[in-house]
């Protein structure tokens, strides 16, 4: 039985990846800058985390240990997003969004990685497909997501040695979650070679897969999750004409 924590778990990809893991037969934590009504199953717990305080991110993640009586997965599924053209972007805003996605996975990490020190594990984010494609009012948070995927290359150098994975997962347009309106859906789903928008279960099952035991040895990687879209080209320009968060 695997003893998983998972950031952002009120959000509608956190509640899908939770369930997933819970399925699993995972004992979890279930952590969140909002509240989170604990379901009441047994070895269950939910608390709060707020992603912009070191102190906060270390001191969940501790109190999670021990309730669990350790932590062998880390799903962190939190992030804002800025939809502000350049001309508009103020600075204040442009450092939120980076200090919430880019440094808030570094202190998830940081932290993480030192608990696991001793007995492995795995550590997921969720990315985004403007991780490596741009978008008009995507400035902030497609910085965000490319440092991310740069951080994570680099952060599995140094946890590999310690038997601790890390990876992460890149959505394209995904349920309704984010800012997905119904016209930007209808039109990558019209791109994409699957004819349809992902949905929570598919990024759940992606996760449940790298922090399984078939995927002990993969690390440093980005896994897109967008129907083949990215393959094909069409994604970008989806993004383009629709403006749409991934």
């Amino acid at each position: 039985m695997l003893r998983s924590v998972v950031f952002g778990a009120s959000g509608e990809l956190g509640s899908a990846i939770s369930a997933s893991l819970r399925e699993r037969g995972d004992r979890l934590a279930l952590l969140d800058l909002d509240t989170i009504e604990p379901c009441g199953l047994a070895g269950e717990w939910t608390a709060r985390a707020d992603l912009s305080s070191g102190t906060s991110v270390t001191g969940a993640l501790a109190e999670a240990r021990d309730r669990l009586g350790g932590i062998d997965v880390v799903v962190n599924a939190a992030g804002i997003v800025s939809r502000s053209r350049i001309e508009e972007l103020e600075e204040e805003e442009f450092a939120r969004v980076l200090d919430i996605n880019l440094v808030g996975a570094f202190r998830i990490t940081k932290a993480a990685g030192e608990m696991m020190a001793a007995t492995g594990g795995a550590i997921v984010h969720l990315s985004s497909c403007h991780g490596q494609r741009g978008g008009p009012g995507r400035a902030a948070y497609a910085a965000s997501k490319g440092g991310l995927e740069a951080f994570i290359r680099a952060a599995a150098t140094e946890l590999g040695p310690r038997s601790i994975t890390i990876n992460a997962v890149a959505p394209g347009p995904t349920g309704r979650g984010m800012g997905n309106r119904s016209l930007s859906r209808d039109v990558f789903a019209a791109a994409s070679p699957m004819r349809r928008v992902g949905e929570g279960r598919d990024v759940a099952a992606a996760i449940a897969f790298l922090t399984g035991p078939s995927a002990h040895y993969i690390t440093g990687h980005v896994l897109p999750l967008d129907g083949g879209a990215s393959a094909t080209g069409d994604l970008s320009m989806f993004a383009i004409r629709s403006g749409a968060v991934c």
